[in-house]
């Protein structure tokens, strides 16, 4: 869990907004907080997997965030990453991943 400006952000809640927006995003999210610890401050640094196929569009990356505020009221930066990008697990995914510069981009390996 994270804390936004008073605000409880629960990575698993901003995996299920994200997920709505399927079949454009393959679900995969992984969230880079820029601040060591629970406490951040906005935006939040989201970074969202495309479908397999599926070209980065600005409006789309715009309307995950607009969710994101209304539902979990939490402001974030979306970035859109190709499919494949972000890790994948067997067991349990990672969900939060501490950036050690703040403003590092999204892994390049699985």
């Amino acid at each position: 869990m994270l804390i936004v400006r008073g605000v409880n952000v629960f990575p698993s809640a901003v995996r299920e907004v994200v997920g709505a927006f399927a079949p454009m995003v393959s679900g995969h999210v992984l969230v880079r907080p820029e601040a060591p610890g629970v406490k951040q401050e906005p935006p939040l640094p989201v970074l969202v997997e495309l479908a397999p196929g599926a070209g980065a569009d600005a409006s789309l990356a715009e309307s995950i965030r607009e969710r994101l505020r209304n539902v979990l009221v939490v402001q974030a930066r979306v970035d859109l990453v190709p499919w494949g990008s972000l890790r994948r697990s067997e067991y349990k995914s990672r969900l939060v991943e501490h950036s050690p510069t703040g403003r590092e981009t999204w892994p390049k390996t699985r």
